[in-house]
């Protein structure tokens, strides 16, 4: 019988090695010993590296034990692309897998009307005897009735409607605009787009202005969210994935007159910051020593406001979105790029609830525009505890492995940039 091996303690700790430009790193090393064991040059490599205090203790506490050392090397292979006609070039610190500003098209370059046919009151003539009994039809319904009815309005509906290759007259039928609206509404409260949100009711805890007297929880009741963990997972298993930054970069540009480069700043994945981020998450632990899949930030963009809902009345929506500073600003502020995700509805405040603060705190009828301040803060304060749950803070931690569109499997990480907000959540 042979004796048993004494116990190994591995020690896991990342090396960075930075190549030149041009240079390329080896593709494989030398797999390691089928029985490796702790050995001199292991020792002095160590030291070496600094990295000799975890194993020494281990040592100490127990001289069975057989240290093992495992060094993760990060290799940096700096990447720089040619200059574009514009004089732009990139730098990048980690060679990317893929840049999606190749993919973009010409049709991209420019914003796209809604209708090929556009009126152009200019060049049409004024010829009020001409007109056929399409457009005195047309004309009779909009000075009749409500006043809200302008001219951009039946533009709006001759071009984007009648004029809509889509648009069959015969469709209409016994058309009734009370009953299809009810029907619609009834249809959209099963899109799966309101089914993805959750329900809850959130306290707040309101000091009561006396010593002698201890502070009450509130109830407000209404509030819709989703899930941050679940938004990243759909946004990165769709096609506006692909258009995603996930190697960050420096931006330069080259003088005609061959003076020193200018750093041109432009958007959230050529800043300092997702650099300096992107640099962590390579030396994040996965849990996998043998882990090979990319690792990358998504940089979480929050902005948060109230949306009135109508032109008259005092109806509004307290909204928070969230963004992704993965993609450029040009395709978020297109409307229907989808880049924009509703995350939560913040309920206004229940009308019973100023009645309940009346008679609890003792100081309302002096102070009550600073207590509802003190009320809107802590509610802010409650949702994003709920929002930053415990599945998003191990993503934010340790990262999670997405499926993305393009069939890859990546390690993201998410990162908080910016948060956005007005009066109100102060």
């Amino acid at each position: 019988m042979y004796p048993e091996p004494a116990p190994a303690a591995i020690v896991s700790s990342p090396v960075v090695f930075e190549s030149a430009p041009g240079l390329v790193a080896p593709a494989a090393f030398p797999p390691a010993p089928s029985t490796p064991t702790a050995t001199s040059s292991t020792a002095t490599f160590s030291a070496a590296l600094g990295l000799v205090a975890p194993a020494a203790e281990a040592s100490a506490s127990n001289p069975e034990t057989t240290v093992i050392l495992h060094v993760s090397l990060i290799v940096r292979n700096r990447f720089q692309t040619a200059a574009n006609s514009f004089g732009l070039w990139k730098e990048y610190l980690f060679r990317p897998s893929y840049d999606p500003d190749v993919l973009i098209s010409a049709n991209d370059l420019y914003r796209p009307y809604a209708s090929t046919i556009i009126a152009d009151d200019d060049k049409q003539e004024e010829d009020s005897g001409s007109r056929n009994k399409s457009i005195e039809l047309l004309l009779r319904w909009q000075n009749s009735g409500s006043l809200a009815k302008s001219d951009d309005e039946i533009n709006h509906l001759v071009y984007d409607v009648l004029y809509n290759p889509g648009f069959q007259l015969e469709e209409l039928g016994k058309f009734n605009a009370k009953c299809e609206n009810r029907r619609e509404d009834a249809h959209r409260e099963q899109s799966a787009f309101l089914q993805s949100f959750q329900h809850a009711s959130v306290d707040i805890k309101v000091p009561s202005g006396s010593s002698h007297t201890p502070s009450q929880k509130f109830l407000i009741p209404g509030l819709c969210y989703r899930r941050i963990v679940d938004l990243i997972k759909e946004v990165f298993e769709s096609p506006i994935s692909l258009q995603f930054h996930l190697s960050p970069f420096k931006l330069f540009q080259k003088h005609p007159d061959g003076d020193d480069n200018e750093r041109i700043y432009s958007e959230m994945y050529d800043s300092d910051i997702f650099l300096e981020e992107h640099d962590k998450v390579q030396r994040a632990s996965t849990g996998d020593p043998y882990c090979k899949q990319e690792k990358v930030v998504v940089a979480l963009m929050f902005w948060s406001d109230a949306t009135h809902l109508a032109t008259f009345g005092i109806a509004k929506l307290w909204l928070i979105y969230m963004l992704f500073g993965n993609l450029s600003k040009y395709i978020q502020c297109q409307p229907s790029s989808g880049a924009t995700k509703h995350l939560a509805y913040i309920p206004p405040f229940p009308d019973l609830l100023q009645d309940q603060l009346k008679g609890f705190h003792h100081k309302w009828n002096s102070q009550h525009k600073d207590i509802l301040a003190f009320c809107r803060c802590e509610l802010m304060h409650e949702i994003w505890k709920l929002l930053l749950d415990d599945d998003f803070l191990h993503m934010f931690h340790s990262g999670m492995v997405v499926h993305c569109y393009d069939g890859v499997q990546r390690h993201v990480y998410p990162q908080i940039f910016t948060y956005s907000a007005d009066y109100p959540e102060k």
